[in-house]
């Protein structure tokens, strides 16, 4: 197994995070901001994609935006966290609203991080590095 280098803003080895969007743009940026910190990175336009994605590879975090069409983030936690094989892994959610309770809801499910946008890097980084520990 491939490990980098232990600074607080590098992992302890290389984990895979899952970057859910609608938005290309959107999913380029975190995609690259991460991978520059030393994770991999995978990613899925919505909801759907992300489930197949989860079922075809180990996914260490997956990164969340709340809403996306076809299926939204609260759709996609719920069903995720039904899931025994994938209930454990840890979500950071972004959103650019308020975390409301139905939300917060699914923290006693499994590990759960929530991040506003407009995302700060080093505050990504440093959500992401604690969810992932």
């Amino acid at each position: 197994m491939q490990t980098t280098p232990q600074t607080p803003d590098a992992p302890i080895a290389l984990k895979n995070v899952l970057v859910v969007d609608d938005f290309a743009s959107v999913r380029f940026y975190h995609v690259n901001l991460l991978r520059q910190a030393g994770y991999r990175c995978s990613e899925a336009r919505d909801g759907h994609e992300a489930l197949e994605k989860l079922r075809q590879q180990r996914v260490d975090l997956i990164l969340l935006d709340m809403i996306m069409p076809k299926m939204s983030g609260e759709e996609f936690i719920r069903r995720v966290r039904a899931m025994s094989e994938f209930a454990a892994i840890p979500l950071l959610v972004i959103t650019s609203e308020a975390v409301n309770d139905q939300i917060r809801q699914f923290a006693g499910a499994g590990p759960l991080g929530f991040a506003m946008k407009p995302v700060i890097p080093s505050a990504l980084l440093e959500a992401v590095h604690k969810l992932i520990a």
